[in-house]
């Protein structure tokens, strides 16, 4: 399907630029590249791959209708996009897309709160349906290229989300699987779409993991040569001119400038798209929010928090509650760096109180930096118990948070032990 499926299944980037990012980034790099190289070309129609059995994904018909339902995807309107392929589904009722699509809308809840993991098992086991599906129709027919497409993308999205929870031997042993796939795939398909993004991607993270881990260094023999200012390139040459993957560059232009690059000023316009086209994607509010926190812009990064709360309302479920902790929090924290404390602290407790209605409970990485931040107002009101409260909640959690460092720092600098 020219790799708009492969495009909204790795969508759901790392969190953040971080030591454990490592193992995300390689699988991110050799399989969602591969996986995109796996696509057919455009305009070629329905064709029957190198068996028997006829690709719906090659389908031009199919590929209009996806491409809809994509977005509506994106906009977290699961509903709605399977309703713009519904009349699909009722003359392709076994096609292994199905059980993808609703494993691609399960992934969203993990991606909204890595730190939550009661999610899960509910991703995992519609993944494994995938996978297992996929299998069985193999067993049948070897050639089937959907099933083949299909299970190389699940395997690829496996491997995400266990380097996400730093299980990397699981990580690592499905980006394997994914890639036995795709060479199986190559053979019969050679053609490349949209090939500024999968070459884009493969080149900068290639680069990029060998220049910043000694780890990978190890492993470069598992990866193509790079070239950072290539990769950038070419994945800007694709958000202009993709057919399918123009979002999907957009979205990796503005997590590698914001994460990896250290150049928020360049990721803010490709995150502002990205705000702009899915209103209901709250997990690109908050990329959109810190993208304008960390570029100073004050009264933009106010704004857009004014919005988002205004969308998430009094809602009350764990998304909107992710998406109230963050805003309150940095709105807090703008409060507080222009010396607005009065206003800094009402925010910071309502960040406060966000966080403690989410998991995992006292460990959340908001709550220990609101927790840090309300610490320091304190002190600076001359209420030294408080203070203590504060520092000591947030010091209590065996982590590595800079926030929880920072209080045990504080409690000692202000002697409040």
């Amino acid at each position: 399907m020219n790799g708009t499926l492969f495009s909204t299944t790795f969508a759901a980037g790392s969190n953040g630029a971080t030591g454990k990012s490592l193992a995300a980034a390689i699988i991110l790099s050799v399989c969602l590249s591969l996986s995109v190289r796996a696509s057919a070309e455009p305009g070629r129609g329905v064709s029957s791959g190198a068996g028997t059995t006829g690709s719906l994904l090659l389908d031009d018909a199919f590929i209009s209708d996806a491409r809809q339902a994509i977005d509506s995807l994106y906009n977290r309107r699961f509903d709605a996009s399977m309703a713009l392929l519904s009349s699909w589904k009722e003359r392709y009722p076994d096609h292994p897309v199905w059980p993808m699509w609703e494993a691609m809308d399960a992934w969203w809840p993990v991606l909204i709160d890595l730190e939550n993991k009661s999610h899960d098992d509910d991703f995992f086991d519609a993944a494994q349906k995938v996978v297992d599906y996929c299998d069985t129709l193999l067993d049948e027919d070897e050639d089937y290229l959907d099933a083949r497409i299909v299970r190389s993308v699940m395997y690829g999205q496996i491997a995400r989300y266990y380097s996400n929870r730093e299980r990397w031997y699981r990580s690592f042993r499905n980006g394997r699987r994914a890639l036995r796939d795709f060479f199986h795939i190559e053979e019969t398909h050679p053609d490349i779409p949209d090939l500024n993004f999968g070459i884009g991607m493969y080149r900068y993270f290639s680069a990029f993991l060998v220049e910043e881990y000694s780890l990978a260094r190890a492993l470069r023999w598992m990866l193509p040569s790079g070239d950072r200012e290539e990769g950038l390139q070419m994945l800007e040459k694709a958000s202009q001119n993709s057919i399918f993957l123009g979002p999907e560059a957009i979205f990796f232009l503005g997590h590698i400038n914001l994460h990896f690059e250290d150049k928020p000023d360049t990721a803010l316009s490709y995150l502002e798209h990205l705000y702009e086209q899915y209103p209901r994607n709250t997990y690109y509010r908050r990329l959109y929010v810190r993208s304008l926190f960390r570029t100073n812009m004050k009264d933009d990064a106010l704004e857009a928090i004014r919005e988002s709360l205004a969308f998430a309302g009094d809602v009350q479920n764990s998304e909107m509650s992710v998406l109230r902790e963050e805003m309150y929090l940095t709105r807090g924290r703008i409060h507080y760096y222009y010396f607005d404390y009065a206003a800094a602290e009402e925010d910071l407790k309502k960040a406060l109180a966000e966080s403690e209605k989410l998991q995992p409970f006292a460990k959340r990485g908001n709550l220990l930096t609101a927790l840090y931040y309300l610490g320091e107002l304190a002190v600076r009101s001359g209420d030294r118990e408080m203070a203590r409260f504060y520092f000591s909640r947030a010091a209590t959690p065996d982590t590595g948070h800079m926030h929880s460092k920072e209080s045990r720092k504080a409690l000692n600098r202000y002697n409040l032990k």
